[in-house]
């Protein structure tokens, strides 16, 4: 519990230096930025990150597990996360189905070649060979050829006019598979920010978990003098029975707070896709910067950056050529067609050997299909653009509540630090006035009370001022699974 207190006595350092900090520059549009590196911490607040560091490293683990423990820290947690989880292979593979779609759709523009045999067997009726006069002039059998004849064909068409329908069909197709791509890309950057947030919420539980051992030890001296005093008659049996009563529950907040560190530990895992046996021992580490752009700088960033709204703008593209493809069928098709064909067995009157066609198909009336498919794909693309406005919204709204909430975090700190300073006091008079025989058991374990209600409070705040930049990053479409040069997805989504 003192080590809280040497972190505590920095924080005004670190809140200087972030009101302080000269003002970044502006994040640059088309370059999706990564993690910052350890040095580009200003001065004064790596100290304080130091500081929270080694306190936070101090914590035991709750869980007693065979075999070593594997080491993290946040970024490799983040690593694991996007290479293991379930998730990630499912996105993969919607990815995949959406490129080999867009060569489905291209295949119409390439020639379509079939080949067909078949054997057939008849059973002619004899009495046709008795025909008289009329057998004589006109022989039966070379016309009826053999009981058993095969046919052999082999046919090549190629489409070369289809109103536009197959190219639309195939943009269609790769602007879909360009907006699964961001899709994906969106799916990554979910399962780093639940990473974080898992990682963080187990920094949180065994931070309590210290906080509450503390105070059982604390309480467990004040009962142990408590009886001592009572036994030379000091005090009434009243202030030992309120020591032993505030000693149980602050045994009972510790056996929370150690099953409260197993459950996150345990979501970790799960997001980590490890085995649950698995132990963990979890480093901190702070690579966070001081928050310098303005509200509107963070949302227009993140209208340019964050994957659900670039995915829709694919999908928009997409639902554009899908209404022309529709269109298309109100124009004829045109295509050529060469056919080979070889017979066994037939009559001598059957041609084989090669044939050409070329012809033009055009449905002049339809009963109403086109119509009503070209208002379908109208109607899918204003749904598309109603869904980009919308999420535009909630986009901006995420970039304010994370900024928000990040100085919400901020301003917490500074007040749960003025707490601990008076609490940290009252306690040290509250004994001091014990000791001098003024004061009364209850007054002490009331100052301790008020202390570590006051540590587990600053605590809390730490955590969510960083969840708080990891939902900002999450926002704004700052992630570790995006390249260090911006728009390599958005210009070209894995190929085909």
């Amino acid at each position: 519990m003192r080590h809280l207190f040497c972190l505590i006595m920095l924080i005004p350092a670190a809140a200087m230096a972030a009101e302080t900090a000269s003002e970044p520059e502006p994040l640059p549009s088309g370059v999706a930025p990564i993690e910052p590196e350890r040095g580009a911490l200003p001065e004064g607040l790596g100290t304080v990150v130091e500081e929270i560091e080694k306190y936070f490293a101090a914590q035991p683990a709750a869980e007693v597990l065979l075999g070593e423990a594997l080491t993290l820290n946040v970024a490799q947690c983040v690593d694991m996360a996007l290479a293991q989880n379930p998730k990630v292979a499912v996105a993969d593979a919607d990815l995949k189905a959406a490129q080999e779609r867009v060569g489905v759709a291209r295949s119409g523009l390439l020639p379509q070649v079939k080949g067909r045999v078949a054997r057939t067997h008849v059973e002619f009726n004899e009495n046709l060979g008795n025909l008289g006069i009329i057998g004589l002039i006109f022989p039966v059998d070379q016309f009826r050829g053999n009981e058993d004849t095969t046919t052999s064909q082999m046919t090549v068409t190629q489409v070369l006019f289809a109103g536009g329908r197959i190219l639309e069909a195939t943009k269609a197709s790769q602007f879909l598979a360009k907006s699964q791509a961001w899709q994906r890309q969106a799916t990554l950057e979910t399962i780093e920010f639940d990473t974080k947030r898992a990682y963080y919420d187990c920094l949180l539980a065994q931070a309590l978990v210290r906080v509450a051992d503390e105070s059982v030890v604390t309480f467990q001296r004040h009962a142990s003098d408590a009886q001592q005093m009572l036994d030379v008659g000091l005090i009434s049996g009243f202030e030992l029975l309120r020591a032993q009563t505030e000693l149980g529950a602050r045994q009972a907040d510790a056996v929370a707070a150690k099953n409260k560190e197993l459950l996150t530990l345990t979501n970790l895992r799960r997001l980590l896709a490890l085995p649950q046996q698995t132990p963990l021992r979890l480093e901190f580490k702070m690579d966070w910067l001081p928050l310098g752009e303005s509200v509107e700088t963070l949302t227009q960033y993140a209208y340019d950056h964050r994957a659900e709204l670039l995915a829709l703008n694919q999908a928009t593209e997409a639902a554009e050529h899908d209404v022309k493809r529709a269109t298309g069928q109100y124009l004829p098709q045109v295509a050529a067609t060469a056919q080979y064909t070889a017979l066994d067995g037939v009559s001598k009157f059957q041609p084989e050997g090669w044939s050409f066609t070329l012809g033009g198909e055009w449905d002049l009336y339809a009963g109403g299909r086109r119509k009503h498919e070209v208002a379908e794909a109208k109607a899918r693309r204003s749904s598309l653009e109603h869904q980009l406005d919308d999420v535009k919204h909630l986009v901006e709204l995420d970039v304010t509540q994370a900024y928000i909430q990040i100085q919400d975090a901020m301003a917490k700190i500074r007040s749960e630090k003025g707490t601990v300073e008076l609490a940290t006091e009252g306690l040290r008079l509250a004994e001091l006035r014990f000791q001098e025989g003024v004061g009364t058991q209850s007054e002490t374990l009331d100052a301790e009370l008020a202390l570590t209600n006051a540590e587990s409070k600053l605590v809390l705040a730490l955590h969510d001022y960083a969840v708080a930049h990891a939902a900002l990053d999450r926002a704004i479409g700052k992630s570790r699974s995006r390249p260090a040069k911006g728009g390599e997805i958005a210009a070209g989504a894995p190929e085909p």
